[in-house]
């Protein structure tokens, strides 16, 4: 988790929740995540056949899986830390 100083989070906040959720829950964190955990799996998988296997519909499925999953933690987590900053700074929220 990411702590942001009062005027970092002043200029973050005024962006609105929405954003922060987009840029630090899905962008930062859900889609990188979620592709390199779907890369790793096939690169362990001993049915491989890299790079042939990151076109075949079973990875396709798998990426769309993992990166759907980690983006909505990523909100999840996201969302934890606005609620702690909003916390932190005496704002409701």
């Amino acid at each position: 988790m990411r702590v942001h100083g009062s005027e970092e989070w002043a200029k973050i906040r005024s962006e609105g929740r929405a954003q922060y959720l987009l840029r630090y829950g899905v962008l930062r964190r859900g889609i990188p995540t979620g592709i390199a955990v779907a890369l790793l799996i096939e690169l362990l998988d001993p049915s491989g056949g890299m790079p042939d296997a990151l076109l075949a519909p079973r990875f396709l499925w798998r990426l769309l899986l993992a990166v759907a999953v980690f983006a909505a933690s990523g909100c999840l987590s996201a969302l934890v830390n606005w609620r702690l900053h909003e916390r932190r700074f005496d704002r409701p929220g």
